[in-house]
Order: C-alpha cells, then sequence, then structure tokens
C-alpha cells in the first residue's frame, strides 16, 4: 500500500532550485508591471496628443472661418467702391458721394480698420481717416503690386504701420483699371492687427500657445504675441507651409516654432478662397501637463507594487533558507498569481454573465475598426439587439431565469457571427452589441436576420411577449467612417435609432439605418 499520508507534488522543471525560481518569479512579475505601466503610459500619452490635435484643428477651422469673413467683406466693399467710381467718374459730387459710402461702411462693419482709394499716382482722394488725404501711397508694396500687372484680384499685403495711427494693419488692396488695362490707381481696405491680436490672446491656450493668421507664402499677417520682429519673419519653410502648398489644406503637425524655438502641437487650416491660413498652437509641454501627472502616479504605484514584490522576494528567500518546504508554498504561490493574472485579464475583457465581451472591451475594439476602416475607406457594420419585453420576462419568470435567457440569446449570437474580427458584446442589461469590420449594409442586414431567426428558434417561452417566446429586436447600422459617420459614437447613435424604430415597429424585427 502506498502512504497515504505523503502527497504528491508535480513542480516544474528545475524545482531542485527554488531559490532560482523564486528569484525568475519575481523578476518577470517586476517585469510584467513595469512594461504594463510603460504601455499604458505610452497610450495615455497618445490619446492626450489625439485629443490636443483635435481642439486644434477645430479652433483652427473656426478662426480661418471668422478671417476668412472678414476679408470676404473687405473684397466686397471695396469691389462696390470701385463700381462707383468706374460708374461715377472722378467728378468731385462722386468722390464726395464715395467718401460718404465709405465712412458709412467703417461705421457699420465692425470688421473694417479704414478704407482709402489713391488715384494712378498714388495720391489719395478717398480716407476714411481724414489725416491721410494729405499722403501719398505709392511707395507701398502694394501699390506696385496692382501698378505693375493689371488683374482684379484682391491682394493681401504684408502688416504695413500706418503713416498716420503708426499701428500695425494688414493691406487688402484692389486695382482700378480701364477697360484698355490702364492703370487708374488703387482701392485698400485695412483691418487692425491688433483687433486680431485681441481676439486671439483671449483663447485658453496656456502661456506659450499661439495663434497665427499667414498666407501661403509664409508671411505673417498676425499674431497672438507679436512685435515688429515678427512681420519681418517668414515662415514658409516650416513643414505645415509646405504641406498646404502641397494641396493639404487641414491638418496637424508638431513642430518647433521658427519664431521663438517652442515646441508645439498646431492644427491649421487653409482657406480654399484666399491665400490665407489659421494655425493654432499649444506648447506641447502644455498639453502634456495632465498627462504627465497621471505618468507620474502611474509610475509612483507601479514602483511601489515592485518594491512590495521585491520586499516579499527577499522574505522568502531568507525563508527558503530556513525551510526547504517553502519551494511547494512558493511554486503554489507562482500558480495562483498566474491565475490571477489570467481571472483579470479575462474580467477585464469579458461579461461575467453571459462570457460575451465588455462593454469596456466593446469601446475600445469599436475605436480601433472605426479608425483603421476609416482610414483604409473599407466599410463597417454595427448593430445593436436588445430582448425584447425582457423586464416582463424577469417579473413572471424570476431573475435567475432571466439571466439563463440572457446567456442562451448570447450563445445563438456566438454561433452565428463567427467570422475573424467580428465581435460580440453585452451592451448593457438585456443589450447586445455587434461589430462587423469590412461588411456592406446588405450583408450587414442579412447577418442581423440570422441572429433574429437563430433566437426565435430557440423557443424560450415567454407568456408575457406578444410573440410568447423569447426574441429580438436589431438596429443595423454601416458605412465607411469618416463619411457615413463621423466618431464611434455618430455610429452607435444611430444604431440606437434604428433599434428604437425596430422596437417601435412591433418588435422581433430587424431595422437598417438610414444616414
Amino acid at each position: 500500500m502506498h502512504d497515504s499520508g505523503r502527497r504528491q507534488f508535480d513542480l516544474p522543471s528545475g524545482a531542485g532550485n527554488p531559490r532560482g525560481l523564486l528569484i525568475a518569479a519575481v523578476i518577470f512579475v517586476c517585469g510584467v508591471l513595469l512594461l504594463s505601466t510603460a504601455l499604458h503610459v505610452r497610450w495615455d500619452k497618445a490619446q492626450a496628443m489625439a485629443k490636443s490635435t483635435e481642439a486644434m484643428q477645430t479652433l483652427a477651422a473656426a478662426l480661418n472661418s471668422q478671417a476668412e469673413s472678414t476679408i470676404r467683406v473687405a473684397d466686397t466693399v471695396l469691389t462696390a467702391l470701385i463700381s462707383m467710381h468706374r460708374s461715377g467718374g472722378h467728378g468731385e459730387a462722386n468722390i464726395r458721394e464715395l467718401n460718404q459710402v465709405a465712412r458709412t461702411q467703417i461705421r457699420e462693419l465692425g470688421e473694417l480698420d479704414g478704407l482709402y482709394m489713391s488715384d494712378a499716382n498714388g495720391q489719395y482722394f478717398l480716407a476714411t481717416n481724414a489725416e491721410t488725404h494729405a499722403l501719398n501711397n505709392a511707395d507701398r508694396v502694394y501699390f506696385q503690386h496692382h501698378r505693375q500687372r493689371a488683374d482684379s484680384e484682391l491682394y493681401i499685403g504684408q502688416p504695413v504701420r500706418g503713416k498716420t495711427t503708426g499701428q500695425w494693419v494688414i493691406t487688402l488692396s484692389k486695382g482700378i483699371y480701364e477697360d484698355d488695362g490702364t492703370f487708374r490707381g488703387v482701392a485698400l481696405a485695412t483691418l487692425s492687427v491688433e483687433r486680431f491680436r485681441s481676439l486671439y490672446r483671449s483663447l485658453p491656450l496656456g502661456e506659450q500657445g499661439i495663434v497665427v493668421l499667414a498666407k501661403r507664402d509664409g508671411t505673417i499677417l498676425a499674431r497672438s504675441e507679436s512685435d515688429a520682429q515678427t512681420y519681418l519673419t517668414n515662415i514658409s519653410q516650416s513643414p505645415m507651409l509646405q504641406a498646404i502648398n502641397q494641396g493639404i489644406d487641414k491638418g496637424s503637425v508638431t513642430l518647433t516654432a521658427i519664431v521663438d524655438g517652442v515646441r508645439r502641437i498646431y492644427g491649421f487650416d487653409a482657406s480654399p478662397k484666399y491665400p490665407v491660413l489659421v494655425a493654432v498652437a499649444m506648447p506641447e509641454r502644455e498639453a502634456l501637463a495632465a498627462w504627465k501627472r497621471r505618468a507620474w502616479s502611474m509610475w509612483g504605484f507601479a514602483l511601489a507594487a515592485v518594491l512590495g514584490v521585491g520586499i516579499m522576494g527577499l522574505l522568502v528567500l531568507r525563508a527558503l533558507g530556513r525551510q526547504s518546504a517553502m519551494a511547494v508554498e512558493l511554486h503554489a504561490a507562482h500558480q495562483s498569481l498566474a491565475t490571477a493574472n489570467t481571472t483579470l485579464k479575462t474580467l477585464a475583457t469579458e461579461d461575467g454573465l453571459t462570457g460575451l465581451a465588455n462593454r469596456r472591451h466593446l469601446d475600445g475594439y469599436l475605436a480601433s475598426v472605426f479608425q483603421r476602416a476609416g482610414s483604409e475607406g473599407t466599410p463597417l457594420a454595427f448593430a445593436l439587439v436588445d430582448v425584447d419585453f425582457f423586464k416582463g420576462y424577469n417579473d413572471a419568470y424570476g431573475h435567475q431565469r432571466g439571466d439563463q435567457a440572457l446567456i442562451e440569446v448570447s450563445k445563438a449570437m456566438r454561433a452565428r457571427v463567427r467570422r475573424e474580427g467580428d465581435l460580440v458584446a453585452r451592451y448593457g442589461g438585456e443589450e447586445m452589441a455587434i461589430v462587423l469590420p469590412d461588411v456592406s449594409a446588405e450583408q450587414a442586414l442579412a447577418m442581423a436576420e440570422q441572429v433574429r431567426e437563430a433566437v426565435q428558434r430557440l423557443g424560450i417561452e415567454h407568456r408575457q411577449s406578444a410573440y410568447d417566446q423569447i426574441t429580438v429586436s436589431i438596429g443595423v447600422v454601416a458605412g465607411v467612417p469618416g463619411e457615413a459617420f463621423s466618431d464611434p459614437e455618430a455610429m452607435v447613435a444611430a444604431a440606437d435609432q434604428a433599434l428604437y424604430a425596430a422596437k417601435g415597429g412591433g418588435r422581433n424585427r430587424v431595422v437598417l439605418a438610414s444616414h
């Protein structure tokens, strides 16, 4: 007979050296902790950068729209003044009327700083600033530009100091020509640089955040923080300007500024009508300030855990010197740790009742496949599945039967959705979700119909249902991300509306969202 008082343990290879196994286990656990922390910190940084980049792009688009609108107003006013001058001539009455119209425009249009018209010699005959009448603008770059070429396009010049006010202004000008192209002068509108700067400085971009209004040739027109030297600086060699001049009118880039040497996250947006663009930037260190605090906390917890594991290992090593039997206990502890890691990983991604992916896993996976499908231009389908009259089922049959019904429905769904890359998840309560990458609307609708039929074929009794058995309603949505939907949340919302329509239409049916 075998000695029943002795227990047999299957130790791993190398069990004769428990000290070495323990050291390896401690190193492994510490390595896992440090690696997982490093990966999470890196992911968190990417998220912080993505949010900051999106915010900069959105703000750049809004400010570019504002700048384009202001320029369009000036363009329209100058065109009207030139038309009045050409139709009314250069007589005293018409000049007087032109001056009255110009002053009215200045009063009513807060965007404009001044309006002027000069003859072919640069002498002003219209000026909303009375002190300017005696001045001559023949030396200005914009005047030379129009005198040398006969075109009717609006010319946006480099900022200049006003000859009477000394304030920086942006010049917008159009040439005045006879029908045969003879040069007769210039119509000019000025925009206050300070008005743009005041708007830009009011934005919450941090101490070194900047907003730049510039021309496509790299000329800076206005900058939230600037001095005279700023308007002599050209940024045409920056990667942002090079991208814009290659046809990329909007986007983002992280680079070190030519003007002040600060590394920033830039969002930029160029006007399709005028040769101007707006760039909004936040210093990278400010964009990542909150992330850095979180990173320090995460590393603090990780190092504390590593220290705890290390101290535990030392204590166990000391105990090994006194009792060799600790090898068995250490082996059991190692197995428990591995099991716990596996369990934690499973708990982090699976729903405890149905075994489907949980909501957290679903959100992350949907965001990932949404981004990939958008970049590749491939379709993506998403479905929300709701168990019909489920509250009534729980009330009539009890929550234990309700849980079992959800388990059976989940099994039926997984049996129908089996492609690699497809995901079935529990969305919440009696709602499930299905993610179907690279699937058209017709294919998604057919798949959803198969799921609905599979659940109905289960034949689970449900006296509170109009169908006397468990059924599901399904809302389906499909399309190419970025074209049909701006983000995963919009896709989920569309599927939810389709589900609502399916339930409103009598339940036990599939409805495809229209978009």
